[in-house]
């Protein structure tokens, strides 16, 4: 059995950034205007802190045009600084959007073109929280926090280059007084932090899984009385949350170590500087730009240090994000859904060869299935609940792919087909039917090639719906949802959608269970009358509806047999 491939809850979070570098492309452009902008209001936010210095001792000299020319280059440097600050922020911002808004996009068109096995092994609010939670969190890092991280290092770096030139040797004790214990601190808080924001992601995605599945599940879970158990299911959720926000509050709060480490040097610096300024080895004003451009140091790592945990926690996003992206087929930019050969022709036959197919290892739902069904066949597939029948069905329609063996259209092997061009072909009508909040109209026209309301109007009156539409308050304007038509009715609707696609091949997995034995009959025998060399591969429990199919695939006591017999020609 080909497992496949599933998401991990700490997720590999090593060359995360060169893994997300080739998202990038198409935004190089505006990341080189932001650098550039960036580089310039940091320039100009430590000129002002030099020039501060220049004026004091401009002031202190008596050197009143001096001053007066150095008063102005301040006011310059600090609208300039001001101006070029926003700048920077606002394109950093907007490039972020930008490069978030093409993530979203790339992992939704992953999602949607996922194998449906990868789906149905997830949970609904895992995927959810990987498409929604984690890009949301990125954006809002991008939005708050990333510009102060990028002005905060480039004012850093460059303030240090600054006081070096004006004196290399208290700026080197600086460094030494600082930096070691101030990088122990912060080492110790990455190397804890990692394994601390993943467990709050994955801890964050359980819960919101809880949700997401018990509102559809309300009435059922109050029904038999399981909402205690669901309760309790969803308590112990919430204490693995709470459990890992508390562990994430004790790792931050090692940060504030920083604070103590800043007090020392401060004082230091303070009575080194009134000792070089008493013996004449540094002026006034270079000694106020040093206590000026420190507190500005310890006020930028500062921010790096409380950044450092958003900075932390995004990395663990993107890193989950990623790992959707991978599990998906999408890491790989403009990856492909598919092959982009030849068009499939509008009829053909479908064959199996060989097919195996299960679920969990050592246990096959189909094994070693050779079966070819003609163009414009009429095939029946009946057994036993749990036969096989509905994985026979999605195996036909392309939505599984075989474990061994191949299903073709037209000798084409569906596995290598562009999905678009696979679902125009081969439609499957599933027994539940999932709609989407708008008109009846809007939810008829979700098939392929977006038909317009005449081509939806047409069909309706094909397949001998016109009364039911009718019926309802507004016809077809008539606004429904999963929760105000019935069952039935739902299936009436995937039924006219398949109708508006044409297929050449269709399969109705028990999609007229839920309807009337009168309205089951109008229907297939509409849908056969659509077109003479339509293929119809009908997966029923009613006799009568066995009865109708020409040829009749039995699937007795959960396994396939293979056994392929004739049974009476339709009416």
């Amino acid at each position: 059995m080909a497992d496949p491939t599933l998401l991990t809850d700490l997720p590999d979070q090593r060359a995360v950034f060169r893994r997300a570098a080739p998202f990038l492309a198409g935004h190089r452009l505006a990341l080189a205007v932001t650098l550039l902008l960036n580089l310039a209001g940091a320039a100009a936010a430590v000129g002002v802190t030099a020039a501060i210095g220049r004026v004091v001792d401009a002031a202190g000299g008596g050197d009143r045009p001096g001053l007066l020319r150095r008063v102005l280059l301040l006011l310059l440097l600090v609208a300039g600084s001001g101006v070029l600050t926003w700048l920077s922020r606002y394109w950093l911002i907007r490039t972020g959007e930008h490069v978030l808004a093409g993530l979203r996009e790339r992992a939704a068109a992953a999602v949607g073109a996922a194998p449906l096995r990868f789906l149905e092994a997830h949970r609904s609010g895992e995927l959810l929280r990987r498409l929604t939670g984690e890009i949301n969190g990125l954006a809002s890092f991008a939005a708050a926090t990333l510009p102060d991280l990028a002005t905060a290092a480039t004012v850093l770096l460059l303030t240090v280059v600054m006081l070096a030139l004006y004196s290399w040797l208290l700026t080197a004790l600086l460094l030494l007084a600082f930096i070691p214990p101030a990088l122990l601190i912060v080492r110790a808080f990455h190397r804890r932090a990692g394994a601390v924001y993943a467990e709050v992601a994955s801890a964050e995605a359980a819960v919101s899984s809880g949700f997401a599945e018990s509102l559809p599940a309300q009435e059922q879970l109050r029904i038999s009385g399981s909402v205690p158990r669901w309760l309790e299911r969803f308590a112990r959720d919430n204490d693995r949350l709470q459990n890992a926000q508390s562990t994430e509050v004790r790792t931050e709060l090692r940060l504030n170590q920083l604070a103590l480490v800043q007090a020392v040097c401060v004082a230091g610096l303070l009575v080194l500087g009134a000792v070089m300024v008493g013996r004449g080895a540094l002026s006034v004003g270079a000694a106020v730009v040093f206590v000026l451009a420190t507190r500005d140091i310890f006020h930028r790592f500062e921010d790096l240090a409380g950044a450092i945990g958003d900075a932390r926690e995004a990395h663990v996003r993107l890193a989950r994000l990623l790992d959707l992206l991978r599990a998906t087929g999408g890491e790989r930019a403009g990856a492909s859904t598919g092959s982009t050969g030849s068009d499939l022709p509008a009829r053909g036959e479908l064959t199996l060869t060989e097919v195996g197919f299960g679920y969990r290892e050592g246990r096959n739902v189909l094994d070693g299935l050779t079966l070819t069904v003609d163009s414009g066949e009429r095939l029946v597939i009946a057994g036993e609940t749990g036969s096989g029948k509905s994985t026979l069905g999605k195996l036909l329609a392309g939505l599984y792919t075989p474990d061994h063996g191949t299903v073709r259209f037209a000798g084409h092997d569906l596995a290598a087909v562009d999905a678009a061009r696979l679902r125009s072909r081969i439609v499957l009508v599933p027994q539940e039917v999932p709609l989407v909040d708008g008109t009846l109209a809007e939810n008829l026209a979700m098939a392929a090639g977006s038909p317009d309301q005449a081509a939806v109007a047409r069909t309706v009156d094909l397949l001998g719906l016109a009364d039911w539409v009718n019926s309802l308050p507004y016809g077809l304007d008539t606004t429904v949802s999963t929760r105000t038509l019935s069952a039935g009715e739902r299936q009436l609707v995937a039924v006219a959608r398949a109708a508006l696609t044409d297929p050449a091949v269709l399969i109705l997995d028990e999609a007229t269970a839920g309807v009337d034995h009168g309205t089951a009959a109008r229907i297939e025998e509409a849908l056969s009358a659509l077109a003479d060399d339509r293929t119809l591969i009908v997966i029923a429990h009613r006799a009568d509806t066995v009865a109708r199919g020409r040829r009749l695939l039995e699937m007795p006591e959960g396994r396939l047999t293979g056994v392929v017999r004739e049974t009476a020609d339709s009416p």
